[in-house]
């Protein structure tokens, strides 16, 4: 290019990007004519393609030992793996191994070279390199086992334990949330072990085992989202043991294995969404059993195994999965092993039903962090889209468990929690940006059930308790700047389980209690401090409501009155004192949750409920400058726990951001 500018002083030497992924740099000066000839041949740096790797875990080497070695190794350009970390045991034919775009899992297997059986469960970070953490423990001690998960849900299938006997069990984990295995369904067609695993983000598919009398070609499916038993798919050309499988999102592609007679280098593939007997894909360039696979949406890549002539291998082969044909040479594992498991973070299975990025400059992004799960608090992060309807995905952790009961807070770029589970701790995550939350600072009082409000400057934290000692303190933080709260004023008493949203200019409180429930709506003028003014009133006393707001409008919604769960919704007009009026009803009565915004639409997260079964995964939406009763909006992506409430919101489209 001969182009010059500003007077000659700057050439224009424009350098070809090495790719189309995020991480790949187009350096230079382009015109915006050429940056977009590159764009359409899809060789522009694209925000939302990262690059995405497979992660190898465990098997059996050369020396017949078992390994704890993690490799990982690029999907997007042919290389040799490298040693990632390690898992808890030395472990082999622990092929339930599986993930999402955040956390790698491994389950079961034979412990060393003693060929025990373990129940253990590990999980591992993907975001860095590291060794692997105790996530809980299945069922029973047993290996062989076959694995398949979506973003939120992972499922181990069948196995053998240490009696020797094939079990027809599924099991199943919600990926961000450790603990033990929970009962999922059967087999249809009965016991069997060392099947393998793929799956859509909807469905899983189990291909293949033996049974403890045979190695059988039978295929069945499960949907994710549904417990029960799984259901006939079809057939495999052959019976087979010992081998892989990855998926793109619409096509699973079988590698490897044992007939019973001989090791294959046999590739076939289904279409996911149907059902059928498989069709030829192409060969590997190696026969043999205890492969282990991986990839992303495009590509998979089969490692490992034991050769017919017995000695164990590293060879990685790479398929395009939407096409048919023979493997391709990829690199090696940095150990050679068979036997072990593989998991791809960028397989349409495990990534969100949209890409945060792309939406972060509506204002339409929506977080649900923490809460109650079962017996425990946890720090999940789950996100949607306030605009259209649908359920949750992951987006990331928080910095600590014991997140119940906090207050939550946003502006265009930021989103965080205040306090809760009588803690001090603020955390923080940018919309845009999906991943784990970063310490912030610290309240200046311990506090748990406060309420929350912000506009695009101020986070505001009011009331809650320290122990169990109610308290009236309000404080604020600069959301834009790190750093510890400082006090505001104080409440007209000390409150708790109040609820609190905001317009641009005043931030507004309701309800609660003070050891008598309370009607009282209180209000500050948020880019001042001092003690907060009466509003007016609410339609009934009520505490543990859920609100939400444009920049005009505040609607507060059920919550528990008298001791009674509500489905109430009333609003007021935030920038005139007064009382509520009637807005509608929600679909159901509930308590313990939160609203999201984007000022247009409103969106009431689910909570717990009085009767069984005492929680509901539900959440709803409204138009907030309407009235009239909500809409269903979709499902938590934690519907497979028991039981969840307490859950914080935030969004970067709220009334007091708009």
């Amino acid at each position: 290019m001969t182009q010059r500018y500003l007077g000659g002083i700057i050439t224009a030497n424009p350098v070809e990007p090495s790719s189309n992924l995020s991480n790949a740099s187009a350096s230079g000066m382009w015109t915006l004519q050429e940056a977009l000839s590159f764009y359409r041949a899809g060789d522009w740096p694209d925000p939302n393609l990262p690059p995405t790797s497979v992660f190898f875990a465990g098997g059996l080497n050369s020396s017949s030992a078992a390994v704890n070695v993690i490799d990982k190794v690029s999907a997007n350009s042919a290389a040799n793996a490298s040693d990632f970390g390690d898992l808890t045991n030395d472990v082999y034919y622990n092929l339930g191994v599986f993930g999402n775009n955040i956390r790698g899992i491994s389950g079961g297997g034979y412990n060393g070279s003693a060929s025990t059986r373990i129940n253990v469960i590990d999980f591992f970070s993907l975001a860095s390199s590291g060794n692997a953490s105790d996530f809980g423990d299945l069922s029973e001690a047993k290996a062989n086992v076959a694995g398949f998960s979506n973003n939120v849900r992972g499922v181990f299938a069948g196995g053998r334990l240490n009696n020797g006997n094939r079990i027809d069990v599924l099991e199943h984990i919600t990926i961000q949330t450790t603990g033990n295995v929970t009962d999922f369904g059967d087999f249809v067609v009965g016991d069997r072990a060392a099947s393998t695993g793929a799956s859509s983000s909807t469905r899983g598919l189990i291909f293949g085992g033996h049974n403890g009398s045979a190695i059988v070609d039978i295929i069945e499916y499960s949907t994710i989202a549904s417990l029960g038993e799984t259901i006939d798919f079809g057939n495999l050309s052959a019976a087979r043991t010992a081998f892989s499988a990855v998926a793109s999102s619409t096509r699973a592609v079988t590698g490897g294995g044992n007939n019973g007679s001989s090791f294959e280098n046999i590739m076939e593939y289904v279409t996911i969404a149907s059902t059928g007997n498989v069709t030829d894909f192409g060969d590997l360039n190696f026969q043999a059993q205890g492969t282990s696979a991986g990839g992303n949406s495009t590509t998979g890549l089969f490692a490992g195994g034991q050769s017919q002539a017995g000695p164990i291998i590293n060879n990685i082969d790479k398929i395009n999965i939407a096409s048919t044909g023979n493997a391709s040479d990829w690199g090696d594992l940095s150990v050679a092993r068979g036997f072990g498991g593989a998991h791809g973070d960028g397989t349409p299975a495990v990534q969100p039903v949209y890409n945060v990025s792309s939406i972060a400059s509506a204002g339409n992004i929506g977080l649900l962090m923490g809460g109650a799960y079962g017996s425990s608090d946890e720090y999940i992060i789950r996100v949607l889209d306030i605009n259209t309807t649908g359920n949750t995905d992951i987006f990331g952790d928080l910095t600590r468990k014991g997140t119940t009961a906090q207050g939550g807070f946003g502006s265009k770029v930021r989103g965080g929690v205040y306090g809760g589970g009588n803690a001090n701790v603020i955390d923080f995550v940018t919309f845009s940006s999906k991943g784990n939350a970063t310490d912030f600072g610290d309240a200046t009082v311990l506090t748990g059930v406060p309420a929350n409000f912000s506009n695009e400057t101020r986070a505001i934290n009011s009331g809650g308790r320290t122990g169990s000692t109610k308290i009236n303190v309000i404080e604020y933080i600069t959301i834009a700047s790190a750093g510890n709260g400082t006090d505001f004023g104080d409440m007209l008493g000390t409150t708790q389980d109040h609820t609190a949203s905001s317009s641009t200019t005043r931030g507004v409180m309701m309800g609660g209690t003070t050891g008598s429930e309370l009607d009282v709506i209180q209000y500050v003028t948020i880019a001042s401090t001092g003690n907060s003014t009466d509003f007016g009133n609410l339609s009934h006393t009520v505490v543990n409501a859920g609100s939400l707001s444009s920049n005009t409008r505040i609607v507060r919604g059920g919550g528990r009155a008298s001791g009674t769960d509500t489905n109430v919704m009333d609003y007021i007009t935030t920038a005139s004192a007064g009382n509520a009026t009637d807005f509608g009803d929600l679909t159901y009565a509930r308590r313990k949750f939160h609203g999201l915004s984007n000022g247009t639409r409103g969106v009431f997260t689910h909570g717990a409920t009085q009767g069984a079964p005492y929680n509901s995964w539900d959440m709803d939406y409204i138009t907030i400058a309407s009235t009239g009763n909500a809409v269903d909006f979709g499902d938590d992506a934690l519907a497979t726990e028991t039981q969840g409430n307490s859950a914080t919101g935030a969004s970067n489209g709220h009334g007091g951001i708009a």
